[in-house]
């Protein structure tokens, strides 16, 4: 459906086969903490209360995201932090040559506290975790422009730069590093809710019957083009009489013992497959895919 590369399954893997209650290992990653302090109080200028700039570009380095960045043309690439509000940090990856600068990639994180409220019995409801929220992600290739091999998805002004299973695998370590037990991601689109689907669950066990169901009905079209026919209210909810609006909803990949194995359970699997009969989606017959560019 969606061509994403080797290296992410890779990484996708790894994280999901972490033991959490065995301890942690930060493959590699060897940087000592400044200081530890939490997102919720002013580190100083760290990211996270934790991160240096330059602290952050020897991660960059080491972890090879930079040297991808070059490859692509962008000689100078440097970070930029902005922590002045203790609740929202935000880091952008910026390039600047010629008297230009050119925003590459941008992150803004949050904390939150996921309570567990699901319609089944679990040890686990009514347990709290702190979690990293991923308010906005964007990595953009702002030199390149859309073809068929990097169709253009709703949302996007430039094609991505091909690191995010590296961005993803840094975003665990950097919410392990800040003692946070998960990490909360809300995709607004649907094509987002895709990419991270085999990792992130969505906490409402209906938001997540509705993900499935809809690959369910309409899984055989490439992503681009269901993305796009649910973005121009193509796919049609037949239980609702109306077009599909994509929902905003919470996805979760919990980081500890217990809470790790909640969403993989088959108490939760269950829970889903019985919901998923609540959907029904099926594309207009109408409508027309269009190759979309800038």
């Amino acid at each position: 459906m969606f061509k994403i590369n080797q290296k992410f399954w890779e990484i996708v893997d790894r994280l999901l086969d972490i033991r959490f209650d065995d301890g942690w290992a930060d493959w590699e990653l060897e940087d000592q903490p400044f200081f530890g302090l939490d997102i919720n109080k002013r580190g100083g200028g760290l990211f996270l209360g934790y991160y240096s700039e330059s602290g952050l570009e020897l991660i960059f380095e080491k972890y090879h995201i930079f040297d991808k960045i070059r490859a692509r043309g962008y000689c100078q690439p440097t970070i930029e932090l902005d922590t002045d509000d203790p609740y929202r940090h935000r880091l952008r990856v910026v390039n600047r040559e010629k008297g230009r600068t050119q925003k590459l990639i941008e992150l803004i994180v949050r904390r939150e506290t996921v309570c567990v409220d699901l319609p089944f019995d679990t040890p686990q409801n009514g347990k709290r975790y702190e979690t990293l929220a991923i308010e906005w992600l964007q990595m953009q290739d702002v030199r390149r422009t859309f073809d068929k091999r990097r169709p253009r998805l709703p949302g996007q002004n430039h094609p991505g730069l091909g690191v995010a299973s590296e961005a993803l695998e840094l975003l665990v370590i950097a919410a392990r590093r800040v003692h946070l037990q998960g990490i909360v991601n809300i995709p607004n689109r649907f094509h987002n809710a895709y990419f991270y689907s085999r990792i992130f669950h969505y906490e409402n066990p209906s938001e997540q019957a509705k993900l499935k169901a809809v690959l369910r009905d309409l899984g055989k079209m490439p992503v681009v083009e269901l993305a796009w026919a649910i973005e121009e209210g193509a796919v049609w909810d037949k239980k609702e009489q109306k077009p599909l609006q994509w929902f905003v909803g919470r996805q979760v990949f919990p980081l500890i013992k217990g809470w790790s194995g909640l969403y993989r359970s088959r108490d939760y699997a269950r829970e889903v497959r019985r919901r998923m009969k609540d959907y029904a989606f099926e594309l207009d017959k109408n409508w027309k895919f269009k190759e979309h560019s800038v």
